[in-house]
């Protein structure tokens, strides 16, 4: 899997991961980020880059859920955008490419290719 590394992760999300095992090095540990935007919105975002998983969750500012995604044998992960006001990822799997934005909204836009 081609996937972002741990201080591309720290900028992206600025903050620091909550690691499942501190003994273990970040590729074959599951990472948890836990962050906010400027329109109250609220993410937990876990990812394990050895098992190729990535699971986002999306809360409002009172603890509605607003979206829980959950993705496996995702194939890459790129950075699209990592500004002040601004940053978004491209995650790609075998069927689909899905561009998520953390800022300044949360935004989901995707591309579906269908199963091969």
């Amino acid at each position: 899997m081609d996937f972002p590394d741990e201080l591309s992760l720290l900028s992206l999300f600025e903050c620091e991961p909550e690691l499942l095992d501190n003994v273990v090095p970040f590729y074959y540990n599951t990472a948890t980020y836990k962050f906010g935007n400027m329109c109250n919105e609220k993410f937990i975002i876990n990812i394990s880059p050895s098992y190729s998983d990535i699971k986002i969750q999306v809360y409002t500012f009172d603890n509605i859920l607003i979206s829980s995604l959950d993705f496996e044998r995702v194939s890459s992960v790129i950075i699209l955008s990592d500004k002040r006001n601004e940053s978004y990822i491209l995650i790609k799997t075998e069927c689909a490419s899905i561009e998520i934005h953390f800022k300044q909204r949360f935004t989901i836009i995707l591309k579906y290719f269908g199963s091969h």
